[in-house]
């Protein structure tokens, strides 16, 4: 954190091989911490001037006297880890490569980035890119970069709003649009190929950092997970909202025949599920990124869902209605006593309840405005307001100080749709501070977005269950492991599963047709006869599941049945397994894998035979607690099913949760065994009847493919 502290405020910059022509990529950050004001210390570095852009150059970096905090090095990727080992030697903090031409590029490039990576390792210094544009400190006026941003003539917007890229050139666009909208920012940095520094890190320096109170970050990989969501946890205590673009979605096809747990929990999914647990705001591009920064820039909260709405036109309001829905909003009709209160300050032919029509009267009496905005900020039920305009440049002065009027007398969100006109007026209330939208779908999504971070829930400290027994499941891995095995069978997952206290259907293994009939006579009841492999998956794929059998006679022959499908599948070596028949219930899938950047995740979604038709499912970060589990439930677009249904009576979602709890547990403590494992179905009684794992799958780690 100390390299990063020095990073974001620099108070001396070195530039190597800089350049006296400003033009040139290389003359560049010297033009412009010049330019714009920047009032540490400016040292290029040339060996063959003595001046640069009218500053004393210096041959290198040992002729500088005093610290050097940052280092833009300015070099060829060929020369970059020379100049490295320089700024290394001489006690820089961080240095900044700008050069292309590393891991980007091929292999010889990426033989220079771990060649990069290597001088980090060794000698301690911390490095932003390489292929990085490099950044912008906007209070210090620090701008080692050469984006072309800044060629034209910009004046830099100081606010509360830092933002970090892995994209150069698009973070550069953003940053550009942010200033043009009225968005203040405190730093922005591009991390480029991330050889040392990732966004992780950068944000946790500037989530502690006084003058940030918003970060945005555009990402098109995550690579160091925990890192991120312990900076979110941060974030959150601190109540600074993260705002994030990620692209790059993905399937999981290439590895849907593994588990259905891998099929859906593909990169993108864990880190929705992930933004989602951690209070990350995920967003879809860049105008609702700007959008969302627009509203959270006025560090306003929420205190609830209540929007009220006023507007010239009632088709905007109602409008404006539809759209807030869309996005977890309400716009609830306002009680007859406040409707009276707005009544008295609004023409006859207007209407007083929510939204509320203040008709076209309004430009002609932009006075109305102001007397209805005092009722709205004075009516206890309103949690966001929204005013809505078009065109009205003339007399938009006074519209715009009864706006500004009202935004200052309150503390609650409050943003402006003025649609056409010239603009200017959408200026001056971006200058005030009030977030200004030229489409109401768009300052609806903003809304929302504040809404759902305002209302989150807090951030839990999950407790491991006490009657968890990982000794019994850490057995079962050992045996498989001792044979050679990667897959486990599913009376081997069903032990796994039950030793974190998970109910699993009653079960035996047999070898025969004798042995299949006593061991139904043991369970009691209709049983089900499988295959049993440690080679075949998904056995209902290959006919290997014969259910409801309650004679012997029945029983042999699905046995001997069984046996021939197996080896017609390429396990001549099978067994059997006779389960036990549970009760009907509602059907789910609960499953956990490990993921690249994350580490274990837990995957639940509506399970049965068409779990991979539906897709629908949701992924958090392991652990959970209960109350986590039960909100990742409740997410699902199928939630429903957990109410009555039908005259069918709810079902035991608290059972449910639990389940879901105590695998994640499970997918935590054995994170270096387990790759994944498959509960599918977890059948789901009435409530309080409990829930009951009746197909149990589970691989470990180090193996490739499964037969």
């Amino acid at each position: 954190m100390h390299a990063i502290r020095k990073l974001l405020h620099p108070r001396s910059i070195a530039v190597l091989g800089a350049s006296d022509n400003p033009v040139k990529l290389s003359g560049r950050p010297v033009d412009y911490l010049k330019r714009f004001g920047f009032t540490g210390r400016i040292l290029p570095i040339n060996a063959h001037r003595a001046q640069v852009q009218g500053l004393p150059a210096h041959p290198d970096l040992d002729a500088v006297d005093g610290d050097i905090d940052v280092a833009m090095v300015m070099l060829s990727a060929d020369q970059v880890a020379d100049g490295l080992r320089a700024c290394a030697r001489r006690g820089v903090a961080v240095a900044i490569v700008g050069a292309a031409g590393f891991a980007e590029s091929g292999e010889r490039g990426a033989v220079l980035q771990r060649e990069l990576e290597a001088i980090v390792a060794e000698t301690g210094i911390r490095v932003l890119g390489p292929n990085c544009l490099g950044m912008l400190s906007v209070r210090d006026r620090a701008v080692p970069t050469f984006t072309s941003a800044l060629d034209e003539d910009v004046d830099l917007r100081e606010g509360p709003v830092a933002f970090v890229s892995q994209s150069g050139a698009f973070g550069s666009f953003i940053f550009s649009e942010a200033q043009r909208c009225g968005i203040g920012i405190s730093h922005y940095l591009n991390t480029g190929n991330e050889a040392d520094l990732s966004v992780a890190e950068i944000l946790g320096g500037l989530v502690d950092d006084e003058s940030t109170a918003v970060l945005m970050a555009y990402l098109e990989g995550v690579h160091r997970g925990r890192d991120l969501l312990r900076v979110a946890r941060r974030a959150h205590e601190l109540d600074k909202p993260i705002l994030a673009v990620k692209v790059g979605r993905s399937a999981a096809g290439a590895r849907a025949a593994r588990s259905h747990t891998a099929s859906l929990a593909g990169e993108d999914a864990v880190f929705d599920g992930a933004a989602r647990q951690f209070g990350i705001v995920r967003l879809d591009g860049m105008e609702p990124l700007l959008d969302a920064a627009q509203v959270f820039a006025t560090r306003r909260r929420a205190r609830g869902r209540r929007l009220t709405t006023l507007s010239l036109s009632g088709g905007a309001g109602v409008l404006m209605a539809d759209l807030a829905g869309g996005h977890g909003l309400r716009v609830p009709v306002w009680e007859q006593a406040w409707q009276r209160r707005m009544a008295e300050v609004i023409p006859d032919y207007g209407s007083p309840a929510n939204p509320v029509d203040l008709t076209a009267t309004l430009l002609s009496d932009p006075d109305m405005l102001r007397r209805a905005l005092r009722v709205t900020v004075e009516h206890p039920d309103t949690d966001l307001i929204a005013v809505l305009l078009g065109n009205a440049d003339k007399g938009a002065e006074l519209i715009v100080d009864a706006i500004d009027q009202a935004h200052r007398a309150t503390d609650r969100p409050l943003v402006v749709v003025w649609t056409g006109g010239s603009g200017r007026p959408r200026q001056r209330l971006r200058e005030l501070g009030i977030p200004c939208f030229t489409d109401p779908g768009r300052a609806a999504a903003a809304l929302g977005a504040l809404a759902d971070f305002s209302l989150r829930p807090p951030l839990p400290s999950p407790r491991r269950p006490d009657d968890v027994d990982d000794r019994v499941a850490r057995a079962v891995v050992r045996t498989a492991r001792e044979r050679g095995r990667v897959q486990l069978d599913e009376h081997e997952s069903s032990r796994l599963v039950a030793a974190y206290g998970v109910r699993c259907a009653g079960a035996f293994p047999a070898t025969d047709g004798d042995s299949a009939v006593a061991a139904a006579r043991d369970l009691g009841g209709p049983v089900a006869v499988k295959v049993l492999s440690d080679r075949i998956g998904h056995k209902s794929d290959i006919g290997g599941v014969r259910l409801g059998l309650t004679e012997p006679e029945e029983i042999r022959a699905a046995a001997e049945e069984l046996r021939a499908v197996a080896a017609r599948a390429g396990d001549p070596h099978a067994r059997l397994l006779v389960q036990r028949m549970a009760d009907g219930g509602t059907e789910l899938l609960v499953g956990i894998k490990h993921d690249p950047a994350f580490g274990p995740v837990v995957v639940v979604g509506v399970g049965g035979v068409l779990v991979d038709v539906l897709a629908d499912s949701r992924v958090a970060v392991a652990p959970l607690d209960v109350d986590g589990a039960r909100r990742l439930l409740l997410s699902l677009r199928g939630s429903a099913l957990f109410g009555p249904v039908r005259g069918e009576p709810a079902r035991d979602l608290d059972a449910a949760a639990d389940v879901v709890a105590r695998l994640s547990w499970l997918a935590a403590d054995l994170a270096d065994d387990v790759a994944e494992l498959d509960v599918n179905p977890l059948l789901l009684g009435a409530e309080g009847r409990g829930a009951v794992a009746v197909d149990c799958l589970a691989v470990l780690t180090g193996g490739e493919e499964r037969g």
